[in-house]
């Protein structure tokens, strides 16, 4: 069966089973006991046709596991389905520094759809060294496609022993055409402290570029040493951050705010938790903006969302992805597992990052965003259209943004 053949087949086996999913949660709800075994029928009588009259005898094993692994991934781009080879594999690659996660290769990756993207890499990282750039694609993992990869596997082959190596065959943002391989050797994870520096004699810019258990004290010292510098307003940087505990992102809101909601983590069956800062917890009354792109997520999300729905910051930059879930490993009977979404983060005024993901109020134009990844392009003089909408926010100059439709 050629490639394009299977695609089709494992395509069509998954909108089939999500039919069947839909329609029998469906008829579960209106207890009508018909209605959650007609889709059930109408899924057998179309695997029945397929495996007695399609061109070829088809492989109904990796069909249906196609089909379980879309149907899985169609519910939001953090769940996998995997079979019990895969499982067994990721849950040896999950004992690595990294937990499965590929940092030690200094790419955080992300798949939605068919096509994983880069979305941050780590300074001074083997990736970083390669030239892999946020933005780029991962075509494949040790001659291995990712495109029907379950999220949590590829992952988690980016993953391994300090010196150890992979291939990875990138797709450039810069030149989709050829992609180019590389063999990248892991290392020891170092993930790099929050830095902070005066700009403008009066601004204090902190750049927090992932979230770790010292991430709050760390950006509470700086707050302190600018502060004393003589910093009249702050910056927070949290573009690219995708790195870390998503919890973690409130206690970076509550050095900034007291007595407060932060967000909210519920779902169907997870008993809601409520997030609030402490009475007295904000180290600083300075006024605020921070910087978010597309790629800051999960901490990120919820730490700017925090403050910008309590009024204690402006958002400047675009809407980021909404990653913001807390996920659950649930083992099946065949040995596989689900690595499934049980909650998600929602923001102060209710909404969930994890669907919509954080809007700023300040967003940017395409064409300044188009212009600040394409560096072969800017002019000399050329600014962080970042940092100077956050300085005219802060200066207040900045034009008020449009009001949105109720």
């Amino acid at each position: 069966m050629s490639s394009r053949v299977k695609a089709s087949v494992v395509f069509t086996s998954m909108l089939l089973t999500i039919m069947l999913v839909v329609g029998a949660v469906i008829g579960r709800s209106e207890e009508k006991t018909d209605g959650a075994y007609r889709p059930l029928s109408v899924y057998t009588e179309v695997l029945a046709r397929i495996k007695s009259d399609y061109v070829e005898e088809p492989d109904v094993k990796k069909v249906t596991r196609g089909a379980l692994q879309g149907l899985v991934e169609y519910l939001d781009p953090m769940s996998s389905y995997l079979s019990a080879e895969q499982y067994s594999e990721y849950k040896e690659r999950i004992g690595f520094q990294d937990k499965g996660r590929g940092w030690s290769t200094g790419m955080v990756a992300h798949k939605r759809g068919m096509y994983t993207a880069v979305l941050s890499v780590l300074p001074g990282s083997p990736a970083d060294k390669a030239g892999i750039k946020p933005g780029d694609l991962i075509e494949a993992i040790d001659d291995k496609g990712t495109r029907l990869m379950p999220p949590a596997l590829l992952y988690a082959r980016l993953s391994g022993e300090p010196g150890s190596s992979v291939r990875v065959l990138i797709r450039s943002s810069k030149d989709y055409e050829d992609p180019v391989e590389h063999r990248l050797e892991r290392a020891k994870i170092q993930l790099p402290a929050v830095r902070s520096e005066m700009l403008d004699g009066d601004l204090g810019l902190i750049d927090v570029s992932v979230f770790d258990d010292n991430t709050a004290a760390e950006t509470a010292a700086a707050v302190k040493k600018l502060a004393k510098a003589g910093a009249k307003g702050l910056i927070l940087d949290l573009r690219e951050n995708s790195i870390g505990d998503t919890k973690l992102g409130y206690k970076l809101a509550e050095l900034f705010v007291s007595g407060k909601e932060l967000g909210t983590l519920e779902g169907q069956r997870f008993e809601k938790q409520t997030f609030t800062a402490g009475p007295k917890s904000a180290i600083t009354d300075l006024p605020l903006s921070i910087l978010i792109d597309r790629p800051a997520s999960g901490a990120a999300e919820v730490a700017a969302a925090a403050l910008l729905d309590n009024h204690r910051a402006d958002v400047i930059g675009e809407t980021t992805y909404g990653l913001a879930a807390h996920q659950e490993t649930i083992e099946l009977e065949d040995g596989g597992a689900l690595i499934l979404s049980v909650a998600k983060f929602h923001r102060p005024d209710g909404k969930s990052l994890h669907d919509d993901g954080l809007e700023p109020n300040y967003p940017l134009e395409p064409a300044q965003l188009r212009l600040y990844r394409n560096p072969d392009q800017r002019e000399e003089g050329y600014e962080d259209p970042f940092l100077k909408k956050a300085r005219e926010v802060l200066n207040g100059t900045a034009e008020a943004p449009a009001a949105k439709a109720a």
